[in-house]
């Protein structure tokens, strides 16, 4: 009968061990080289989700930036626009005032004359007034249109005075008025300088 051939025992020993080192080494680096593998994946996609997601915030906050830039843009604008009317109101009541104040005509011009001349042209500074009102309001604030409506009214009540009671009565009413619109347009006008200052604002 045949045998077959009979190693010594250490070498199987040894043969087994290296053939057990060898699967368990082998297995070793197939196992580092999936987890290496894996963690890089799940990295890579950590990563790339992050980047998406700071890319949206980057952009949402890129379109608030650009819509809180136009709100501002159109808010100046129209701060500028108001300004500019009211710069407008302001020089157009100062050309209004001096044609009202009455010139003066004569060296003894005392202030009974300066009203006398207003009172005879309360029909004419009621219309300026009016059409004063009318072009600038929106721009003005509520006392100095109150204060110019008041102005008109006195000049629109006064106005046929001579028509409705004895003339030397008619004639101290009359100067009376002149003289409260006279006094109202100053205080008008150094409304107006604090409007444009923004001093005053309501």
């Amino acid at each position: 009968m045949n045998r077959g051939i009979k190693l010594p025992t250490s070498e199987i020993v040894v043969n087994f061990g290296s053939s057990v080192v060898a699967l368990l080494g082998g297995g070793g680096v197939v196992l580092v080289g999936i987890c290496a593998f894996l963690s890089k994946f799940i990295a890579d996609r950590t990563v790339e989700s992050h980047k998406a997601t700071l890319n949206e915030e980057l952009e949402r906050l890129k379109n608030e930036l650009a819509k809180e830039s136009e709100f501002h843009k159109l808010k100046l604008r129209k701060a500028e626009i108001l300004f500019n009317r009211e710069l407008e109101a302001v020089a157009e009541f100062s050309t209004l005032y001096r044609q009202i104040m009455p010139r003066y005509s004569h060296p003894d011009m005392d202030w009974d004359d300066a009203c006398d001349n207003v009172a005879a042209r309360f029909s004419t500074i009621e219309e300026q007034l009016e059409n004063y009102l009318t072009k600038h309001a929106p721009v003005l604030t509520e006392a100095l249109r109150e204060k110019l409506r008041q102005c008109k009214t006195t000049a629109s009540h006064n106005k046929f005075t001579e028509y409705e009671m004895p003339e030397d009565q008619a004639t101290a009413t009359s100067k009376a008025a002149a003289g409260r619109l006279l006094e109202e347009l100053v205080h008008i006008e150094s409304g107006l300088f604090a409007l444009v200052r923004n001093e005053t604002r309501d």
